[in-house]
C-alpha cells in the first residue's frame, strides 16, 4: 500500500483531455491528466501523461513518484526502484519514495530490503499508517511477528478506522496463538467493512 496522491476533484478524464487541448504545454495539465487515467487503470497513458509532465518542469517528482507507482502496478518492480532512486537523489525524505521501493522489494521477495526502505520512510515520518502497516506486512511475512504485531497495532492507533490494518493485526495474532485478540479484530475488520477471508473467520469461529 502507497501513500495516495491527490486526484482532481470531480474531473474526468475526458475534461482533463480538454483543458490539455487547450493548454498543450502545461506541465499541470499532463499531470492532473496521468492522475485521472492512473485512476482509471489507463497504465501506459498515465505513464506517457507524467513523463511529459517531467519533459516540460523536470523538477516535478511528484509525476516521476507516480511513474513508480505505476510501474508497481503494472508488476515492473526493477523499474519502479529505478524511478523511486532518481527521486529520493534529489528529495531524500519523499517519503513516497521510500515506500515505492519496499513495496517493490517485497513483490521480489527480497523481504530485508523490503524492511530498510520502510525503516527509511518511518524515519521521515514515524507517524504514517501506510508505513507501518506495510512494515507489519514485510515482518510478518519474514516471520518476526512480535514486530509484525507492534507496527501493525500501531496502524490501528493512528487510524482505527481502517479495517484492513485490523485484520491483518489478526493474522499476526493467530500466529502468535491469541485467538482471543485475533477474533477481536476480525470483528472490527468485518464492522469496518473489510471483506475479511473466510478461511480467517473460521480459523476464529471454527464451528
Amino acid at each position: 500500500m502507497t501513500e495516495q496522491t491527490k486526484i482532481p476533484d470531480d474531473k474526468s478524464v475526458e475534461d482533463l483531455e480538454q483543458t490539455l487541448t487547450a493548454q498543450p504545454d502545461s506541465a499541470s495539465a499532463h499531470y492532473n491528466l496521468g492522475l485521472a487515467l492512473s485512476q482509471r487503470g489507463e497504465w501506459d497513458r498515465a505513464i506517457g501523461e507524467f513523463q511529459a509532465a517531467l519533459k516540460l518542469q523536470p523538477g516535478l517528482l511528484e509525476a516521476r513518484v507516480n511513474i513508480a507507482g505505476v510501474l508497481l502496478q503494472k508488476g515492473e518492480y526493477d523499474q519502479s526502484i529505478e524511478q523511486s532512486l532518481k527521486v529520493l537523489e534529489f528529495r531524500p525524505d519523499m517519503i513516497e519514495g521510500c515506500i515505492n521501493i519496499g513495496i517493490a522489494f517485497m513483490h521480489k521477495g527480497i523481504l530485508d530490503q523490503a524492511v530498510l526502505s520502510f525503516e527509511k520512510a518511518l524515519a521521515i515520518d514515524p507517524n504514517s499508517m501506510v508505513v507501518h502497516l506495510n512494515l507489519g506486512n514485510a515482518h510478518l511475512a519474514l516471520g518476526t511477528i512480535d514486530k509484525s504485531v507492534h507496527h501493525f497495532g500501531r496502524a490501528v492507533e493512528l487510524d482505527p478506522q481502517f479495517g484492513m490494518a485490523h485484520n491483518n493485526l489478526a493474522v499476526a495474532y493467530l500466529h502468535l496463538g491469541d485467538k482471543a485478540l485475533a477474533k477481536r479484530h476480525i470483528e472490527q475488520a468485518l464492522a469496518l467493512g473489510y471483506p475479511v477471508h473466510p478461511e480467517l473467520l473460521k480459523s476464529v469461529n471454527p464451528d
